[in-house]
């Protein structure tokens, strides 16, 4: 399907996969609301993407209800929302001994409850017209899990069964809901998630960023109603983890 005049929101849409997808999507001739905390990049961001008429900036915090309400109320004015990617995130990498519960409280408010919040605020005008899109911004490590990565994994895990729970809900609405689980990408995550913590084994599932954006691109042409693992060869892994726990655990490991 064509994305030309498509209205797609993307949340933590000032940098990374966001940023990058919105880039894409415009140029593919789309219009995007871009929906981050930082007002100067986005503003930024939308100069680039060729001002007003592309792109909309909307100073956002997917923790808070009454910022959700806002992007609504500015998205619906930009045009008719085809399209949410639930992308802000963020995480932070240690041992669950010594990773404070606090990282987790905040970790789940963005990654889970945020995706939830902005969900729940644009689906049921698509259930109503009969069409549109989720798009959940997972990851491998919502599929496989990693040492060093519990309170992540733990968001991600959510989201994946959060969306497939709604890909069953949606059946026969005209809205498909998408999954996307990106591999270990050099993105704004690593501000919060230094390299040196992450697991070796991670090395496994490397993508780039243009490769993530690229995906989220070619499953709103087609609608996907699933998961999209990138990079592709990251498949094998996620059903070998799924189909032998004990061996994948014993061979992460191995690789440390």
């Amino acid at each position: 399907m064509s994305l030309a005049n498509r209205v797609v929101v993307i949340t933590g849409a000032s940098s990374g996969f966001g940023a990058d997808i919105a880039r894409k999507a415009v140029a593919q001739g789309a219009k995007v609301i871009l929906a981050a905390r930082s007002t100067d990049k986005l503003q930024t961001l939308v100069a680039e993407l060729g001002g007003p008429t592309h792109a909309l900036a909307v100073t956002a915090d997917v923790t808070s209800d009454n910022d959700i309400t806002a992007l609504v109320a500015a998205a619906e004015a930009f045009g008719v929302v085809d399209t949410v990617i639930n992308n802000a995130g963020f995480g932070v990498l240690d041992t669950l001994v010594d990773a404070p519960l606090v990282d987790l409280q905040r970790i789940m408010d963005v990654n889970v409850y945020g995706a939830v919040r902005c969900t729940r605020a644009f689906l049921p005008g698509m259930i109503a017209r009969g069409n549109g899109q989720i798009m959940m911004m997972a990851s491998m490590a919502g599929l496989v899990a990693a040492r060093n990565m519990a309170y992540y994994c733990a968001s991600k895990f959510a989201l994946v069964a959060i969306g497939r729970t709604l890909q069953q809900e949606l059946n026969n609405t005209g809205v498909v809901c998408t999954i996307i689980c990106p591999g270990v990408a050099q993105t704004g995550f690593q501000t919060h998630a230094p390299n040196e913590k992450y697991p070796k084994a991670a090395a496994l599932s490397k993508c780039t960023s243009d490769q993530v954006a690229g995906a989220v691109i070619t499953a709103m042409h087609r609608r996907t109603m699933g998961e999209v693992i990138v990079p592709g060869a990251s498949v094998l892994l996620a059903r070998f983890s799924a189909a032998f726990p004990g061996l994948s655990r014993a061979i992460q490991n191995m690789i440390g």
